[in-house]
């Protein structure tokens, strides 16, 4: 079994359970939730879609640093978008005990046409594919690895995809392109951004129109906007391209979350925890 990445360091579990530390800003910074709002104009969208909503959250990461009612109150804040597609982007918890525990304790999501639910890094480094989509059709939500959700509305299709995680799962990107095929529009929604290049190299234009990504948590550390590590791959190659926002390249649009939680060290700078509501439009 792969070693969980960024466990939750012995410095890190202190200061965040001391009242006097858990006072400095990075630490206060870090549990201070932001509601990030995107518009997303695009001309293959139907446009009697045009006004669907998508709420997104990656990187909860319950655990040592987000307790059980910090998943409460994202819960309700999620819920309070009043979304038509609600997904989340992974790292639930983190490790695997709190991974399974997370879904444990979830309370009920809502949204109109469906709840997804991808698979991170830190899911799949201590669990299967299989018992974390156990996991998620016990809270109805429909597990998003290798595979594709299909929502057909008034004779078109909308599907929601993602790869299983780059790092520690076995990604076929191949296979997911083709269950999205006929679909009329797409959203591609894989844990990590590094996802994205494998998923260009398939055709010479994009299997999807939109794709919503997490795990770089902005950086974390990120003063002035700036990171020395995003904490994926790409960041390595393009710098800061894929450390936050939005994004338009080979002719979609790409939106990396910061996330909620943290790992390590309990403490953002630069880079707030933030939550989504994505609205989409039809028209350049």
């Amino acid at each position: 079994m792969p070693a969980v990445p960024h466990s939750p360091s012995r410095l890190g579990i202190r200061l965040a359970s001391s009242p006097l530390f858990s006072r400095l800003y990075p630490l206060r910074f870090a549990k201070q939730l932001h509601l990030k709002e995107y518009t997303v104009c695009d001309p293959a969208l139907p446009p009697f879609l045009s006004g669907l909503r998508i709420a997104y959250a990656s990187d909860i990461h319950y655990g040592a640093f987000l307790d059980r009612t910090g998943v409460e109150k994202l819960t309700e804040k999620l819920n309070a978008l009043d979304a038509d597609i609600l997904i989340l982007g992974g790292d639930y918890g983190d490790s695997p005990e709190t991974t399974s525990e997370f879904f444990r304790i979830l309370p009920t999501l809502k949204a109109r046409m469906a709840v997804c639910g991808v698979m991170g890094n830190h899911d799949r480094a201590g669990l299967s594919a299989r018992s974390l989509a156990t996991a998620m059709l016990r809270k109805e939500i429909t597990p998003l690895c290798n595979s594709a959700a299909k929502i057909s509305i008034r004779g078109s299709c909308i599907a929601v995809c993602a790869t299983d995680d780059c790092n520690h799962g076995k990604p076929d990107y191949p296979l997911t392109s083709r269950l999205v095929r006929k679909a009329d529009y797409v959203i591609f929604a894989p844990h990590s951004p590094d996802a994205l290049v494998p998923a260009y190299r398939l055709s010479d234009k994009p299997f999807f129109n939109l794709a919503v990504c997490g795990h770089t948590h902005g950086g974390q550390i990120a003063p002035l906007g700036v990171t020395l590590r995003t904490s994926c791959r790409l960041g390595w190659r393009y710098g800061q391209q894929y450390r936050t926002g939005m994004i338009s390249e080979h002719g979609v649009s790409v939106i990396v979350s910061n996330g909620i939680g943290t790992t390590y060290m309990p403490m953002r700078i630069g880079a707030e925890p933030q939550y989504h509501a994505i609205l989409l439009r039809n028209g350049e």
